[in-house]
């Protein structure tokens, strides 16, 4: 596959979408803030709830624009390709399908949204065991539910009410039964240690972006999966504007809009990280990974991509 080399235009359009972007999300931030204060009389809540109104926000943006973008698998057939074989990548959504097409057994799908990537796991619904969809944002889970439904994974999609930290993540497996239960509080690092990997299958669509300590929950990931596991990963990162494929005036607007809030209106979502460096340390204690096969995307952008998959040595 190859990227889609962008005119001037394009360019000048992609440095300044992300802002739209941010500015719809305070939008809707604001709207909210208003409704709990005028219409629901709590006065206060901007200032003392204000974790509750960003989630309430986030989860109603994320609902509305997702919904109006199309899935990969649409623009896909609307090009009359492949679905899961575009030859050319127009844009993020394009390096989904090829990813996903590799999913199987038990999948943890992290930070699934309202599940726009449902229909490409349908696709694989023969290779898939089990499918348990880790989100926080309990705004999104009635979307998400009502899409597996759709799709025909509702008896194979477990939707987790948590992060992707180990923290979070961990109880929530136990009360699955996917996890031995411990006596009293849990101690995350020794059930790691001693489960012996969980999934088969671990997918991160566009959301290390946002988990509170990369390095540490790519590790935690990595301990997740089972001898032979893959973790598939289309994720935007830190602008590489050091090397030939980056932009340094890119790099910039990825500043600008972190000054100007992005991170806190859009879900926690950080745009300067350096992911593909996290992902690949994950597995430094047991020598590296099997198998990393990782490309970069969109490089004049504000918003750049990694995507592919790294496989975790068999023994």
């Amino acid at each position: 596959m190859t990227a889609h080399e962008p005119t001037t235009r394009e360019w000048i359009r992609m440095l300044i979408e992300p802002g739209q972007l941010l500015a719809m999300a305070m939008t809707y931030y604001t709207k909210v803030c208003f409704e709990a204060v005028f219409h629901r009389g709590e006065v206060l809540a901007p200032l003392l709830q204000t974790s509750k109104l960003r989630d309430e926000a986030f989860g109603r943006f994320w609902v509305d624009f997702s919904s109006a973008r199309p899935s990969a698998q649409q623009q896909n057939q609307d090009q009359d390709q492949s679905p899961l074989q575009p030859p050319q990548i127009q844009n993020s959504t394009d390096l989904i399908p090829p990813i996903l097409a590799r999913a199987s057994g038990v999948v943890l799908d992290v930070g699934p949204g309202t599940g726009t990537q449902m229909p490409l796991l349908r696709l694989r619904a023969p290779a898939i065991k089990a499918i348990y969809g880790a989100e926080p944002c309990r705004g999104l889970h009635a979307e998400l539910c009502a899409r597996a439904e759709e799709e025909g994974l509702g008896q194979k999609y477990h939707i987790l009410p948590c992060g992707a930290a180990a923290g979070e993540l961990v109880p929530e497996l136990q009360r699955e039964g996917l996890l031995p239960a411990g006596d009293g509080d849990v101690d995350v690092e020794q059930v790691l240690a001693s489960a012996g990997g969980v999934f088969d299958t671990i997918v991160c669509v566009r959301v290390l972006c946002s988990v509170p300590e990369l390095e540490r929950t790519a590790r935690e990931l990595y301990a997740l999966l089972r001898p032979g596991g893959k973790l598939l990963v289309v994720e935007h990162v830190v602008n590489p504007w050091r090397t030939a494929k980056g932009s340094i005036v890119a790099r910039a607007m990825q500043a600008v809009y972190g000054f100007f809030g992005w991170s806190w209106f859009i879900g926690n979502c950080c745009l300067d990280r350096n992911t593909e460096t996290a992902l690949r340390a994950a597995a430094d204690r047991d020598g590296g990974w099997e198998l990393v096969e990782l490309e970069r995307w969109f490089g004049r952008s504000p918003i750049p991509y990694i995507s592919g998959v790294l496989v975790k040595k068999s023994t």
